[in-house]
């Protein structure tokens, strides 16, 4: 990364990426020349060297209040082309003679541009507004567009006669289209995306034919493949790569800086909180040795294949193409020039991490490290650091002549590491999809229009009940065990007046509670073969009402107890929270929350409530005494949203909310105190949360959204792990029993994902490598959530009894703790010992060896001084020398 960096992440102008690059510098830049768009409706071009301060070569104005856009021509040199805020013209100028712009494309309608892009040959120019796509060269060829009021973004794919397009539909869903340039009356194709409010960054790579699509505000990169685009184009959706932080602009790298020789197809350039974080997308090989021709076809260079004055006469002109292998690269004195640069004084590790399951492309995420802070030049003047050319050079050419040091530091050697050394085993979980045969098809009039508390989906093992449109209050019930296309008319419950809960009770999966706006909670007992009809106001088997208790936004079952149940309800302005009695019809417990509840939970042990209300503020209630055991403000500081609640263990639990700016959260707090807070991305709709605690795995998905996120919980934070994407738009989710889940298959979680016309089952499942073992790290004993713990009136009475636990292990399965070494392991300690033993051989012979020499040479050394004394007669200190000399001719 390039950290502690005073980036801005917010623009007046939402046509602004932030960020962008070239083979010198990381900025707003083409070529060795800088344009920058002011406020003031002026633009300058800037002289940008290594030796020199910046120096403005030119400056002129523009027609309109601000400049929102500015374009360099891709093959003429000194044409400029700029968008005003106004969106009423697009201008394009000739740098050399910038008193007037040399043509001026204005709207035909009251539409305003949104966005331009000039075709790669330098011919057409294509522009965007809400509901039209125009062609222009020089006349105008409008077509539909996106209907979304958000500023929509065109790209041409290359040089054929294709366009890009993503914006938003009238329903404020993100999507993308692909269009003819020589009919725009209809798209090729147009694919909904999800539902947000961050506008769409599309980057394409004309060499690969692959588009990357960065949301402002989201975390996620999603990448598109296009094919046969001089024909009948196709595309193809990639696996979304996951980032470690919010997004909000993006640039690719050029080729000609990519670390070819380590297979490096991509680099994004992502704008986070205080940084720009470089996002690698990397092809596994067997062998990095070899330049792979077949990843990188010649790229353009940056040589322009026309002047200014000629294309403006009419002349066109191709950018020449440059070879990426290094061996075909210009040599300097005598050695080939890199194909890519890194700042050696900027010590990175990479992670590598999966990004699409398709072609087996990597996302490699490079993570900062402490050093000293650059200096506006080397901060200027980075590039994407690289692990395989960070070590040729110690410190940077222009750390050496900027800082005078009196001694010169080199930076500690930084090892390279592959992987991470605490590595979450549930990283790579994968969400699949069960076969077609197992959907509840042909789901009609699902109420889609309830309060953003409610749940749109509760199952259990037998049945999914969800709100059906109509008079009466509707729940539709479906049974588990006959999929397919469901009934035109699914049989219902009809609680009498619209519906604002319902849930299903965990310990009978027959009996289903229902909370409608008459202020009453009807209790259903659902016959064992499901409901062949609807059943009616009166064939309810039970009724809790009271005449304080109005407006009931939620109900939630004890989770340890069987037959007790807790309310929220606006009691006269007053709310409140009842625990009842559900044989008795009796509330037994009631307390006042001091405000207007947005969520509620039980925890674990169900000794306690936790609400979030709506002045921001989280309280933790004592169940059976309604005091306050523990208080924590601010929780979520944005607008007031229904969030979500859900305890992690007896000490801490988990919010799911909105932030300042619609941006979604996670929240983890403790009785008394907040500790970790993670943001997800923008997007105004409401989530919904399950945590798994067996392997501390948490789910959060958005309402209208594609993606389940999921996070593994740690101590002090949450971890991102791998997304679960599906298909169409969610409404929902409901997660199933642990007991259901395949453990022959490695699933450690089963759930419904409710669609607006479908019901889909889904298994999580984590890759392991040896799966005919059953899995006893990752399957530990679970609580039994299917059978209570205690009664009612136990409970009552202030006993606390836990969950039962059972282990998933079948009878017919070997623990993985059980099962011998795989075979190659065994042979490798077998080679092992055998080493062991001969190198154990070798060393005794040794050691023997020198025990005998050091004895001779003790022996040699006491007997010397005897020989001397007996043998050598006293001399004249005259003739000691003389006798010294002689001793050496002995031998």
């Amino acid at each position: 990364w390039y950290a502690d960096l005073q980036v801005a992440t917010t623009s007046s102008s939402d046509k602004a990426n932030l960020v962008q690059t070239s083979r010198e510098w990381i900025a707003l830049k083409w070529n060795t020349r800088m344009c920058v768009g002011r406020k003031k409706g002026r633009v300058k071009l800037w002289s940008l060297s290594k030796e020199t301060d910046p120096t403005c070569l030119t400056s002129f104005a523009v027609p309109s209040r601000r400049v929102d856009s500015i374009q360099f021509h891709p093959t003429a040199d000194q044409i400029l082309s700029t968008l005003g805020n106004d969106g009423k013209r697009i201008c394009i100028w000739n740098i050399d003679k910038s008193d007037s712009p040399a043509y001026e494309i204005a709207t035909p309608s009251a539409t305003c541009f949104h966005s331009f892009s000039w075709k790669q040959d330098g011919v057409l120019l294509a522009t965007s507004a809400s509901s039209a796509l125009g062609i222009w060269d020089p006349r105008a060829t409008l077509g539909g567009g996106h209907d979304g009021i958000k500023g929509s973004r065109v790209i041409w794919l290359g040089e054929t006669n294709y366009l890009f397009t993503a914006g938003q539909s009238k329903f404020r869903n993100r999507e993308y289209g692909v269009w003819d340039a020589r009919n725009l009356v209809s798209p090729v194709k147009k694919t909904s995306l999800d539902q947000s409010t961050g506008i769409m960054l599309p980057l394409y790579d004309q060499d690969t034919e692959t588009m990357y699509l960065i949301g402002r505000g989201d975390a996620t990169v999603r990448s598109l493949q296009f094919s046969d685009l001089v024909a009948s184009p196709s595309v193809s959706e990639n696996l979304a790569c996951g980032t470690q932080a919010t997004v909000y602009g993006a640039a690719l790298m050029p080729k000609t800086r990519l670390n070819v020789m380590r297979a490096e197809v991509a680099r994004v350039l992502a704008v986070v909180d205080h940084a720009i974080m470089p996002i690698s997308f990397e092809v596994p090989r067997k062998q990095y040795l070899d330049f792979h021709a077949d990843l990188f076809p010649d790229t353009k260079g940056n040589k322009p294949g026309v002047s200014g004055p000629d294309w403006l006469a009419g002349k066109n002109g191709q950018v020449d193409k440059v070879a990426l292998d290094p061996a075909a690269a210009p040599k300097k004195n005598g050695v080939a020039a890199s194909c890519s640069v890194t700042p050696a004084d900027t010590p990175t590790v990479a992670v590598t991490t999966p990004a699409s399951d398709s072609g087996s492309t990597l996302a490699t995420k490079q993570l900062p490290t402490k050093s000293a802070a650059p200096t506006a030049v080397d901060s200027a003047a980075a590039s994407s650091p690289s692990p395989a050319d960070s070590a040729p050079k110690a410190v940077s050419e222009n750390a050496r002549t900027t800082e005078p040091a009196l001694t010169e530091v080199k930076p500690k050697k930084q090892l390279p590491q592959y992987g991470s050394t605490h590595r979450n085993t549930y990283k790579y979980l994968s969400g699949k999809l069960y076969h077609v045969s197992t959907h509840y098809d042909d789901l009609r009039d699902l109420s889609v229009d309830k309060n953003g508390i409610l749940e749109l989906i509760q199952a259990n093992v037998k049945f999914i009940a969800v709100p059906i449109t109509g008079a009466g209050g509707r729940v539709g019930i479906i049974r588990v065990d006959q999929p397919g296309r469901l009934p035109t008319h699914i049989p219902s419950v009809l609680c009498g007046s619209p519906v604002t809960y319902f849930a299903f009770d965990p310990f009978d999966p027959h009996i289903l509670a229902t909370a409608s706006e008459d202020d009453t909670i009807r209790l259903w007992k659902l016959p064992e073969t499901g409901l062949e009809q609807d059943m009616s106001n009166d064939s309810a088997i039970g009724k809790l009402k009271e005449v304080s208790m109005e407006k009931i936004s939620m109900i939630a079952f004890h989770p340890t107890a069987r037959g007790v149940l807790m309310s929220v309800s606006n009691d006269l302005n007053k709310p409140a929270v009842r625990v009842w009695d559900v044989t008795s019809g009796e509330p037994k417990i009631r307390f006042e929350t001091q405000s207007t509840v947005l969520s509620a939970a039980w925890s674990t042990d169900g000794t306690k409530v936790a609400v979030h209300g709506k002045d921001k503020k989280l309280r933790l209630f004592d169940a059976r005494s309604g005091q306050i055991v523990g208080q924590v403000q601010p929780s979520h500081d944005g607008i007031v949203r229904p969030s979500r609640l859900v305890w992690l263990d007896e000490t801490r639990l988990a919010s799911v909310g909105f932030g300042a700016g619609s941006m979604r959260e996670i929240i983890l707090f403790t009785l008394d105190r907040r500790i970790a807070k993670h943001s997800i991305d923008i997007s105004p709709s409401v989530m919904s949360v399950y945590y798994d605690p067996d392997c501390q795995v948490l789910y959060v998905a958005g309402r209208g959204d594609r993606i389940i996120h999921t996070y593994a919980v740690l101590d002090k934070g949450v971890e991102p792990l791998a997304k679960i994407e599906g298909l169409t738009l969610q409404q929902g989710f409901a997660f199933l029993p642990k007991r259901v889940c395949h453990v022959k298959e490695t699933e450690i979680a089963r759930f419904f994902r409710l669609t607006p016309t479908s019901v889909e089952p889904y298994g999580v499942r984590v890759p392991r490598a040896r799966p005919e073992y059953f899995q006893d790290d990752i399957f530990i004993d679970t609580a039994d959530t299917e059978h209570p713990a205690q009664d009612a009136k136990s409970w009552f009475e202030g006993c606390n009894k836990a969950l039962d636990r059972i282990s998933l292990k079948p009878d017919t399965m070997i623990a993985l703790s059980q099962a011998p070494p795989p075979p190659q392991k065994e042979q490798s300690r077998a080679k092992f010992e055998l080493g062991k033993k001969i190198v154990s051989d070798d060393e005794r012979r040794q050691n023997l060896m020198d025990r005998m020499f050091s004895a001779a040479k003790h022996v040699d050394e006491d007997e010397e001084p005897e020989q001397k004394a007996a043998t050598v007669p006293e001399v004249d200190e005259d003739e000691w020398v003389s006798l010294q000399q002689r001793k050496h001719f002995v031998f």
